[in-house]
């Protein structure tokens, strides 16, 4: 808009002159042109800056989302793995199942946390949606802290599937209420400003390039990073290896050199290891991860 009056104004200023030219009147030489070029200027409206107040509610708001959003798709996606496991899986659904619990039991209270973190805006729309959140959230709360609580550990193992799947049918019936923040913040002019600056509003940044692309060999001599966009098998060293994603993690699990078997889940920047007695190790690092797939390191040094 700010530069759709700025054109009007020059194009203004122009035809005052045009005019100021032709005129017959020519008792003040170009005065006739001055008052029309400074009255045009003066009706361009200055740039103001997004409220630092809505920015901050906007941030704060966009991440609360995000994790409740991200909760419930890497939720699905690992449900999948423990009710549905493939016939060459690496570990058994229980193990699967237990790791899913523990990350599970916070995943709520983070979202939980998140919203707490956002202070009332003033504006109704934007403030119904934060309360609205913070309830639906607050439902299932209690049934999954019961679940994934001390006792899910210390149970049987094909217990831990059975309350797996339990918690994962309480995330998937949450719903994010309407209309949602973007819809929200289009609605209100100084929020939609808002929103525009807030970073954690902003698109995931692209992912950055790995040095040998998406050539998983390239690991088998113990080194290497790689672009990874679905599920895939990468041999490193001796160490073999599988990768699945979700939007916001990198799942890793090996089949040890000796029989071990293990599982680390990686954001992005997260680094973790496997181990062998006798020294022998292998670490991988979570160089960025996003929707896109994940850029990772591994080494065996």
């Amino acid at each position: 808009m700010k530069a759709g009056v700025g054109r009007v104004a020059v194009l203004t200023v122009g035809v005052a002159l045009a005019v100021g030219g032709c005129s017959s009147d020519t008792r003040d030489g170009d005065g006739s042109a001055g008052p029309a070029a400074s009255a045009s200027r003066s009706a361009a409206p200055r740039s103001t800056a997004p409220d630092r107040a809505l920015v901050k509610w906007a941030d704060r708001m966009c991440e609360a989302t995000q994790l409740f959003e991200t909760m419930k798709t890497d939720s699905a996606g690992e449900v999948k793995e423990i009710t549905d496991p493939p016939e060459d899986a690496l570990i058994a659904p229980e193990f699967i199942a237990v790791g899913y619990l523990q990350g599970a039991s916070s995943s709520p209270d983070e979202v939980t946390q998140a919203l707490a973190n956002v202070r009332p805006s003033g504006i109704a729309a934007a403030d119904r949606l934060h309360d609205s959140l913070a309830k639906e959230i607050g439902r299932i709360q209690p049934k999954v802290a019961e679940l994934t609580g001390s006792s899910a550990f210390t149970s049987p193992a094909e217990d831990s599937v059975d309350r797996a799947e339990r918690v994962g049918r309480l995330i998937e019936s949450l719903k994010m209420p309407k209309p949602g923040l973007p819809t929200v913040a289009a609605k209100e002019p100084k929020l939609s400003a808002a929103y525009r600056a807030a970073p954690k509003c902003a698109p995931p940044e692209p992912l950055p390039g790995a040095a040998d692309g998406t050539d998983a060999g390239a690991c088998k001599d113990g080194a290497c990073g790689i672009l990874v966009t679905k599920q895939v098998d990468v041999v490193v060293g001796v160490w073999k290896l599988r990768v699945s994603l979700t939007k916001t993690k990198a799942t890793v699990r090996n089949s040890g050199p000796k029989g071990g078997v293990g599982e680390v889940g990686l954001g992005a920047g997260g680094t973790g290891s496997f181990g062998e007695a006798g020294g022998g190790k292998v670490t991988v690092k979570a160089v960025a991860v996003n929707e896109d797939g994940a850029v990772l390191k591994f080494s065996t040094k």
